[in-house]
């Protein structure tokens, strides 16, 4: 198992992991990432996300994705993970377990003062998990949404 930043020739397999997850969420429905937007938004000195892949042989077999909020109340930034996936082949083998030592090595390089992330409702296996690495739920703070129509 090798962890490692995804490149633009990475583009199509980490878009199909995106889709997996998005089945696996139930939100494919609402699925509107493309291509194109994953090369313009995951590369190049502009980008707005950092993903690290699972590499298994030849078969990216992973991916975590994260973001950060540069500045926060501690003066300094936060990481978001905003999607870890494993794919069903290759779960159980501490891949999740790599992934998140290279988001947590990240955080650490940007100077993050905490990474944070959800967990879909009801997802008992991601919450052992994410336990299991010493993380816990907030108990402070709950998410909101506000759907906005364009």
């Amino acid at each position: 198992m090798h962890i490692r930043q995804a490149e633009p020739r990475d583009v199509d397999r980490l878009l199909e992991l995106m889709r997996e997850l998005a089945r696996f969420e139930d939100y494919i429905h609402e699925f509107a990432v493309t291509r194109e937007s994953v090369e313009r938004h995951g590369f190049g000195e502009n980008r707005l996300f950092t993903a690290f892949l699972a590499e298994q042989g030849e078969d990216l077999v992973g991916m975590a994705v994260t973001y950060p909020i540069p500045w926060t109340y501690t003066l300094r930034p936060k990481l978001v993970l905003k999607e870890l996936y494993v794919a069903e082949a290759a779960r159980h083998m501490g891949t999740g377990k790599a992934l998140m030592k290279a988001v947590i090595s990240h955080a650490r390089s940007i100077g993050a003062g905490e990474l944070i992330w959800t967990v879909m409702a009801g997802n008992t296996a991601a919450e052992d998990f994410y336990l299991s690495l010493g993380a816990s739920p907030d108990r402070k703070w709950k998410n909101w949404s506000l759907t906005l129509d364009l």
